[in-house]
């Protein structure tokens, strides 16, 4: 009678090969979080680049409208560009925007920073106001007819610093730049009266630089770093965080208030 032999593993070569199992279910998974992380890292700074991008889009488009005239427009036009610094005390500058958009009617754009309902971050806020100083309406309301909740369009989100510096020709910083306040129902709050120069300056304004500092949504850094951020005359060190930043920068000709 032939005895039929079965072959099996051994202890020791199921627990090596429990071992081996386990070391490469962990390698895989160790991958799979290093390559989520680094595609989310990817995300956050390619998100940044792009609205950082686009915000100056926008603002350089509406920079070479500042102080265009319709020529059939009758009333007053002595507001075309103005710029406030530490608008609303969060240490950022305000821009003020005016232009016609036809005979009858004209807006009033700005741009500053503004806080979120929770929290202590910010977004760069573009608020439109249509005939301001002649029955003033904003823009991106619920309900427009009745200026029911209105409030001013969210076009970069996490925003550190927003600086705005107006020159003359010649390359030289104009201080002041602004015009007489005008009240908007629910509007932020307007520049405080103007002087007499601060007026005049508005003439004077050939070009306009703009210098945007954007914070990544989530954490990057491995460790907390300390930023600095160098944005025309103000120079300031951030506290320590985990966050990316990265600043936007665009000088723009303001073709429709420069006297050639």
């Amino acid at each position: 009678m032939k005895i039929k032999k079965n072959s099996a593993f051994t202890l020791i070569e199921t627990m090596i090969a429990l071992v081996i199992s386990v070391i490469a279910v962990g390698a895989i998974y160790y991958s799979y979080l290093f390559f989520k992380s680094s595609y989310q890292v990817i995300l956050d700074k390619a998100a940044m680049s792009d609205s950082g991008r686009v915000s100056l889009s926008v603002i350089s488009k509406d920079l070479r409208n500042a102080g265009y005239k319709d020529i059939n427009f009758s009333r007053a036009f002595d507001r075309k560009i103005e710029q406030t610094d530490n608008y609303n005390s969060t240490g950022a500058d305000s821009l003020v925007i005016w232009y016609n958009t036809s005979p009858n009617e004209r807006l009033r754009i700005r741009y500053f920073l503004k806080k979120y309902p929770t929290g202590s971050d910010m977004f760069l806020a573009r608020e439109v106001v249509e005939n301001p100083t002649n029955g003033p309406k904003l823009r991106y309301c619920e309900r427009y007819s009745n200026q029911r909740n209105c409030e001013p369009q969210n076009i970069v989100s996490f925003v550190t610093d927003f600086q705005v510096v107006l020159k003359d020709i010649n390359g030289n910083e104009i201080t002041p730049v602004c015009a007489d306040k005008v009240n908007v129902s629910n509007a932020a709050p307007s520049t405080p009266s103007c002087s007499t120069a601060g007026k005049e300056n508005q003439d004077k304004v050939h070009t306009a630089e703009i210098y945007l500092t954007v914070r990544s949504p989530n954490p990057i850094n491995k460790t907390q770093k300390k930023y600095r951020i160098v944005n025309a005359d103000r120079d300031r060190i951030l506290s320590a965080d985990k966050y990316y930043r990265e600043t936007f920068y665009i000088s723009v000709y303001l073709r429709n208030i420069v006297k050639i």
